[in-house]
């Protein structure tokens, strides 16, 4: 049916339902009576719930609900985890393309980040299903997910343990297949910056089909690609982009008079301590600060720029301005930069109706995504003044020059520390040819029953088993053992050519002698968490031909190292992590009571059963197996920094992944109910309630249990309050029982006022970890006034306190919590007992006393209704997305209280408004975001830490064009055109410690500037 302008009637008045019920906590009973006009509606499972609905009342969990095309126009062309960081509710989402680590970390995926309590807190479901984790610390990857059927994305505020288990104290994200699809869809769409960087190509296919009359059939395939971006800082706008950190106010000293701050915020900023160049320290001579030239033949001194800060108590060891800094431009990184992304999703699924009553069905999800880094800049030593992991460069070194060495000798030193630090672009160096590779991998199968038992009862079970297999590779990583070994050249006195010290004649080890002083070190390399028996240091270096093929080098200066060098520091190191689950479930719905006065009692009943395993292990193994590295002078090998040999233990660079492995099942019941406890004779006004419980017995840790309960009032025409209070729980990961591994880290000591310092961090598990127990409070209300139509606006409060809360704090967070006065962080903190320096800081889990967020979040939506017999169907609506956080803390078992609030990576107000005005078959939009202003530091006070404490606030507008035709035989496409970024606004300005790094951490911020998407569809 279509109108005199040629619109498809049915069509468009499905898409005004849509729209006017996007939000669960905006529906109402007219817009279904609408739907149901143009056409039947599908029956639903509201989200929060297990109890099937189809009266169109709002449950009284808060649900905001996005279709694809609203998630599409926050970020087009982008991945479905970016578009869902654009609402309030998600804080610190990680995406395939922002990632984190390669070998030790999580890049390659996406992960869903509710309330900024972790990811490992927010359940991510499939159609109310739940997948296989993407690795060991337990969340699910939503760059595999089949989006191109997905129908409506669901975000629940507040726990729902006791509605689908366990992990979903932040909340919960399902994304809603439409298997109800008919037809065929195709969707196509690519993009630039406005730079001419990150390229992006996505295409995706749908359709569904009728076999006879008792097969159904959906499937989907959908693929996109990112371009890798890496902007040289040079090209970025200065007008924004200068470098911005702190040096030391020249006026500041410890005991200064109030209202002179100790560091400035200044432009252009270079490290003092430190040199692209090499800089020479730890002599106690005139040679220490001293810098090398490009080519490592000659000295000079250290230029300072216009404001300098070198040494004292406080000093932030930075200058800025000045030819350093120019010079330190050119050699360090820009804050704009993003990974190659790769992703591909298959979804299938086929429906065979033996009865009217009885159905079974079997579905596939499979998907990989894929982010691919290579470093056009090596910058692979990345040290600093007082640095554990700085080379050590001897007094006969072959390629120092004689002003230097002549120095040493007539001071009685046989070495001297360098410092060196950044690179430049398509120089050849140590580490220009790494290439970091991370993909995921996922499958999991179907199969279930769908039986009514009757006009009120239904019956249904699924089982499925899922693995997913994590790959991370790095070609051509930096060996510790090599680079080192490599660096100390010397002149064999016999030929006078220069080699590596370790093969002079008077030492080149064999593989016995090796073997002989790793045992006699002492030490072990233990790969597994709590190994009772480790086994014996097997060498302190490589055994791979580390000794006959070593290529020395020059480290002084830069570019002074061959290919041949290259290639021997740098081989392949890659580690594979697998997840397998499989999960089996029998849920019962109906009513239960038929005779209640003022309606059925709606229920659920299930049982279900989860098995989980992991493994992760490090490749090749022959390799991975050694470590750490020694210094034997007895055998030529020496010059290796002690952050090395007392540290990480893994011959390739801060790589030390552990050979772990785990497993646990867990029986769960359930039940919930939903009941009218009063309604009046017109049923305008209404008293509901619901009730929710769930057992879980755990093979790790016993016996659960979390529930749920619900109040809905609706006493007043277009106002009803609601209100939720939930217990819900959280097993500790996989990660968080067994997880072991080290790297290294730069953290402040407050000992030092502030000072960076270079230390080793140890990361582990904790097997004997507790279950965190969450209580929820959710309480609010919707409204809609009937004298302004069109008009929804709700508004919730929402309460998380979680005791027992698993945590593994950051370094720098162990080392803050300590100074402030927590007991058991001071145990995690080792210092050197003659110099007081930290040297290591162990990241253990733990069980802290409690987890708090507190917030609020509000939407309006008004839209006017189309006039569909008039020339032209026009509709214009507007919606309103904002949260409010009042509250997050972090309690130590000793009452200490940490406030992670007030810090511009949790801002405390986020929002976006969305306009759409639709005339015809044009479409517009404008979109705008908003992130509220907040600390740089939290721990800096404004005036006396710093002069500016402050990053501003950040607006960005989006704005988007699309037009709407037919084709003959009923088919619909459309066109679209999207600019996000419309002014090309820069992100706020970030000053960034004493390297000038300006940066930022959180992916909220928009950071590749204006950016352009064209997408076609067409619709059969």
């Amino acid at each position: 049916m279509t109108n005199r302008n040629g619109v498809d009637r049915k069509a468009l008045l499905a898409w005004s339902v849509a729209s006017a019920c996007s939000s669960a906590a905006l529906c109402t009973s007219a817009h279904a009576q609408d739907a149901a006009q143009a056409g039947p509606i599908e029956e639903i499972t509201v989200t929060g719930s297990r109890i099937r609905r189809t009266d169109g009342m709002a449950a009284p969990t808060p649900v905001t609900a996005l279709t694809p095309d609203e998630l599409a126009s926050f970020e087009p062309g982008a991945t479905i985890a970016e578009q869902l960081d654009a609402l309030p509710q998600f804080f610190f989402t990680q995406s395939a393309q922002r990632g984190g680590l390669a070998i030790s970390g999580d890049a390659g995926a996406s992960f869903l980040d509710m309330r900024g309590l972790g990811n490992n807190r927010t359940l991510v479901l499939l159609d109310g299903a739940r997948l296989a984790p993407a690795d060991k610390r337990g969340p699910i990857n939503v760059d595999t997910l089949p989006t191109a059927l997905v129908r409506t994305v669901d975000v629940v505020t507040g726990g729902a343990s006791a509605a689908y288990g366990a992990d979903a104290l932040g909340g919960v994200t399902n994304f809603i297949i439409d298997r109800e699809f008919q037809g065929l869809k195709i969707s196509t769409g690519t993009g630039s910056t406005e730079f001419g960087d990150g390229t992006r190509w996505n295409a995706s296919i749908a359709g569904g089909f009728q076999v006879g009359e008792r097969l159904n059939v959906i499937a989907s395939f959908e693929t996109r690609y990112i371009e890798q971006i890496d902007r040289d800082p040079e090209e970025l706008d200065s007008s924004w982009f200068k470098r911005w950190g702190h040096v030391t106010n020249p006026e500041w000293f410890p005991g200064a008079p109030a209202g002179v701050p100790q560091r400035l915020t200044m432009p252009w900023i270079a490290p003092t301590d430190r040199h692209v160049y090499g800089m020479i320290s730890g002599t106690g001579t005139e040679l220490d600060g001293m810098v090398f030239n490009r080519e490592g033949t000659a000295i000079r001194e250290f230029v300072e720029g216009d404001l300098t800060s070198r040494g004292g108590p406080g000093s932030t060891l930075s200058t800025s301005g000045g030819p350093e800094a120019e010079l330190a431009n050119k050699a360090y990184g820009g804050p704009i930069n993003g990974a190659e992304v790769r992703n591909r999703s298959l979804f299938a699924a086929a429906k065979y109706a033996f009865t009217d009553r009885l159905s079974a069905y079997v579905q596939v999800v499979s998907g990989r995504s894929e982010s691919n880094q290579t470093p056009r800049r090596a910058d692979t030593l990345g040290i600093n003044l007082r640095s554990i992991w700085a080379p050590r460069i001897a007094a006969d070194n072959a390629f120092l020059p004689d002003e230097v060495r002549d120095v040493l000798l007539a001071n009685g030193l046989t070495e001297f520390t360098l410092e060196r630090d950044g690179a430049f672009l398509g120089v050849p160096d140590m580490g220009i040819d790494q290439r970091d590779n991370n993909a995921f991998t996922t499958e999991t199968w179907t199969v279930g029953f769908d039986w009514a038992l009757s006009s009120r009862w239904n019956l249904s079970g699924s089982f499925s088993t899922g693995e997913t297999e994590r790959l991370s590779t790095v070609k051509n990583m930096m060996r510790i053992d090599r680079m080192f070994l490599a660096m100390d050249a010397v002149r064999d006195p016999t030929t006078g050519e220069i080699v590596c010290r370790v093969n002079l004649p008077q030492y080149s080890p064999t593989e016995e002698q090796l073997r002989a002083a790793g045992v006699a070190s002492g030490l072990t390399n233990s790969r597994t968490h709590a190994d009772p028996d480790p086994e014996p240091l097997a060498a302190p270096i490589g055994l791979d031909n580390t000794v006959e093929d070593c290529v020395p080098f020059n480290v002084m200066g830069f570019g002074n190292i061959s290919q041949e060098a290259i290639d021997y520091v740098g081989t392949d190191k890659w580690s594979v992590g697998i997840v397998e689950q499989d999960f089996a479930e029998v849920l019962a719905t109906g009513d239960i009571h038929r005779g209640w006065g003022y309606g059925p009692v709606s229920s659920a009943f299930g049982l279900t059963w989860r098995e989980a395993s992991f493994s992760d292990e490090a490749f090749p193994e022959d390799i991975d197996a050694l470590g750490p590295p020694l210094n034997v002078p007895e055998l030529g090998i020496r010059g290796i920094p002690p952050g090395y040999t007392g540290g990480s233990p893994n011959l390739h660079q801060f790589s030390t992944l552990p050979l772990i492995s785990g497993k646990f099942s867990v029986w769960e019941w359930f039940t919930e109910l939903q009941a009218p406890f009063w309604e009046s004779a017109s049923g305008a006004r209404r008293i509901s309630g619901s009730a929710a419980f769930r057992a879980s017995d755990y093979n790790l840790s016993g016996r659960s249990d979390a529930w749920k309960l619900g109040l809905e009032v609706r006493l007043f025409e277009g106002v009803r309050f609601r209100a939720t209070k939930s217990r819900d729980v959280r097993e500790a990961s996989f990660s968080e029982r067994f997880d072991a591994q080290g790297g290294g880290a730069t953290v402040r000591d407050p000992q030092l006022n502030d000072q960076s310092v270079p230390i080793t961090v140890v990361a582990s598990g904790n097997p004997n970890l507790n279950p965190e127990i969450a209580d929820t409070i959710v309480a609010g209300f919707v409204f809609q006034p009937r004298w302004a139509e069109g008009l929804s606006i709700s508004t919730d409060w929402y309460n998380i306190d979680i005791k027992d809360a698993i945590q593994q704090i950051a370094a720098q967070d162990v080392v803050d919590r300590c100074e402030e006065g927590d007991t058991a962080q001071c145990a995690n903190v080792e210092r050197d007992p003659v110099t007081n320096d930290i040297s290591r800081v162990f990241r253990r889990f733990f069980n802290q006393d409690k987890a708090t967020v507190e917030g609020i979040d509000f939407e309006v939506a008004y839209r006017t209704e189309p006039d569909l017999f008039a020339s032209r169907a026009e509709n214009l609506s507007i919606r309103l997305l904002g949260g409010y956080l009042l509250t997050r803390e972090d309690i130590a078992a000793n009452g200490t209280v940490t406030d992670l609030l007030g810090v511009y990576t949790r801002p405390d107000l986020t929002a976006n408004i969305t306009t759409n005005y639709r005339v015809g078959p044009w479409s517009f939009q404008l979109q705008g975001r908003y992130i509220a202003g907040d600390k740089l530091v939290r721990t800096w006070v404004e005036g006396v830490d710093v002069d500016d404490n402050s990053v501003p606030s950040a607006t960005w507008w989006n704005g988007s064009i699309r037009y709407r035709g037919e084709l003959r035989g009923g088919a619909v496409w459309d066109l679209g055109l999207s600019i996000q970024n419309l002014l090309d606004k820069d992100p706020p300005i970030v000053p960034f410690g004493t390297a000038g790094a300006q940066g930022f951490l959180s992916n909220q911020y928009d950071l590749f500037g204006r950016r352009y998407n064209l997408s076609f569809n067409v619709s059969i």
